[in-house]
């Protein structure tokens, strides 16, 4: 018999080990080994992940205090019942510092990763990873702040950033794709001149991404539209709104882009109103209002973040003490469930991280989020 005696581990196995990991420790495990690392850039390793990440959805939440961000990632029930559930089990949460003179004029979290400004670059967020990317200036010969956008091809399974001037109105935009060999910035026609509104964080729906602008009439008169962007050809259409005036938030209702009048839970005396698009093409919304059985008695200001597959409402609180609760808002049946999980922010927790014992405030939230491996 030999001194030292080697084995390894069959490759169907250390797969099958390797997908039970989180995204940031299978990004770590990549240079274990050679072999490691081929396991984990093989395609059918990451389509196999995020296929089961897909399956799982988790609300995401953070805040950030001082130089750090504090990250917060809630398991997203199935409507199984009207009871209401209380979790004092563990939730995944870790903090890190981002990077310095961030903006938080945030994209939503689109397969996986979220989008912010830091000055006139745009910064990429992996929260699964744990990874920040700052991007060049787009428009490097300009002083004036951007307008960031984060859209996702499902065909090609690429993200592409694209920048707008803010403030302006221009008939063309900067554009990038992640992880391309070519990490330039190359400049697209938008087809219609228009100004993008920056209280729009857009919205990206089947390889589309949505956002809220402006343009000129014939009058001189500020017309507010909806302008589309498709991610894989990256052609611009221009859709008129149903209304007057930009309002809300844009969500995904049902597989489909929807805006939501008003977000804010003490806003909505009389409900939930929205307009869904059901043609782009032939710019045809339809209209749903749904009542709410809210108590006027909560003691905490709650907003709609989005929408689960099942078509419930997703509420999620501005601020929170010790535990945290998450209001489901089921129109069809007309029912809400409420889901705490208890004591994520407790003593030890805030006397580790030097919060206090105040509220915390400044939330962030990205419900239906999938954990991506995409690497910055």
């Amino acid at each position: 018999m030999s001194k030292s005696t080697s084995w390894s581990l069959p490759l169907e196995l250390t797969t099958k080990i390797l997908l039970k990991l989180p995204a940031d420790s299978i990004v770590r495990s990549r240079y274990v080994s050679k072999l490691w690392s081929s396991i984990i850039n093989d395609t059918y390793f990451t389509d196999t992940y995020e296929t089961r990440s897909s399956k799982q959805p988790s609300l995401l939440m953070f805040f950030k205090k001082k130089d750090k961000v504090f990250v917060f990632s809630f398991p997203q029930h199935n409507k199984n019942s009207n009871k209401p559930y209380s979790f004092s089990h563990h939730v995944d949460s870790y903090h890190m510092k981002y990077p310095t003179d961030c903006i938080f004029s945030i994209t939503e979290s689109v397969h996986g990763l979220v989008c912010f400004r830091k000055a006139t670059s745009p910064v990429v967020w992996n929260p699964s990873t744990r990874q920040f990317l700052t991007l060049t200036k787009p428009i490097e010969e300009s002083v004036y702040n951007v307008i960031v956008f984060l859209g996702y091809d499902p065909i090609e399974g690429k993200h592409k950033v694209m920048c707008m001037p803010c403030g302006q109105s221009s008939d063309e935009c900067r554009v990038l794709t992640l992880g391309s060999a070519q990490k330039s910035w190359r400049t697209v026609k938008t087809n219609y001149k228009h100004r993008a509104l920056d209280k729009s964080s857009g919205r990206c729906i089947n390889g589309v991404l949505y956002y809220g602008a402006t343009y000129l009439d014939d009058d001189d008169l500020d017309i507010y539209i909806l302008m589309s962007f498709d991610v894989r050809t990256e052609k611009f259409d221009m859709i008129r709104l149903p209304f007057d005036d930009f309002w809300g938030k844009l969500i995904t209702y049902k597989g489909r882009l929807a805006c939501l009048d008003s977000y804010n839970l003490m806003d909505n005396d009389d409900g939930i109103t929205l307009w869904i698009l059901e043609d782009a093409e032939q710019n045809q919304w339809s209209y749903k209002h749904f009542l709410t059985p809210f108590a006027r008695n909560l003691k905490n200001i709650y907003k709609i973040y989005g929408v689960t597959d099942a078509g419930e409402f997703i509420y999620v609180p501005c601020t929170f003490l010790k535990s945290f609760v998450i209001l489901y808002f089921d129109p069809g049946r007309y029912s809400l469930r409420r889901v705490e999980f208890k004591g994520i922010a407790n003593e030890e927790f805030r006397f580790s991280n030097g919060l206090g014992n105040k509220r915390l405030r400044a939330l962030y939230a990205f419900p239906n989020h999938v954990e991506s491996l995409t690497s910055l």
